[in-house]
């Protein structure tokens, strides 16, 4: 028997509570929901709920990957064509897009009981691109780890407070343009201090 079908159901059904989550969110607010709401609304049984997901930070979680490789892949590419010292931090120009492309979600998160939940989905994903970014920017810093650490902290910090404040201020600028002040922000003093 083909694979195929359990695959097209258990893609179903994940979609079908990835889905409701996302419109419960926005409709009543993270923390006020459920397993039982997600349940009703994707109108699926518990029994399934629980073969997939262990809660519903999970499933909120799970609904990220996807997220997360789309920011792999942007960072990816333009770490490719990183050709001038100008395109410090470029890399995590995808992240600020995606929370503009998804804000009206984001903010319902943070404003809805979920500010926890969006801080850690945002500083792992962060995380890992300013680690791998601030690596491979600074190759010869590699004799001295606490300063690569440091800046790596920093950066992360930094872009972590940018979102956050962008998400709570409702400040209307794009994603180009609230990057662009965190790039000018972090840019040479961490050059400054990594390669000191």
């Amino acid at each position: 028997m083909s694979q195929v079908p359990t695959d097209r159901r258990v893609r179903r059904t994940r979609e079908l509570l990835r889905r409701a989550l996302l419109d419960l969110i926005l409709e009543k607010g993270y923390d006020r929901i459920t397993v039982r709401d997600i349940l009703d609304r994707a109108d699926v049984g518990r029994s399934t709920f629980y073969a997939h997901y262990r809660d519903k930070d999970e499933l909120l979680l799970a609904g990220f990957e996807d997220v997360r490789s789309a920011i792999e892949a942007e960072h990816a590419a333009v770490e490719a064509g990183r050709t001038t010292e100008a395109q410090f931090l470029d890399p995590l120009l995808a992240v600020f897009r995606h929370v503009g492309e998804h804000r009206h979600f984001w903010e319902a998160l943070s404003r809805k009981g979920g500010a926890e939940v969006i801080t850690r989905i945002l500083r792992r994903s962060v995380d890992e691109l300013v680690r791998e970014h601030v690596r491979s920017r600074f190759p010869e810093a590699a004799a001295e780890p606490h300063r690569v650490e440091a800046a790596i902290r920093f950066v992360a910090g930094a872009c972590m407070g940018m979102l956050l404040w962008w998400l709570d201020s409702g400040d209307p600028r794009t994603a180009e343009e609230i990057h662009a002040e965190f790039s000018r922000l972090a840019t040479h003093g961490v050059e400054d201090f990594v390669t000191a």
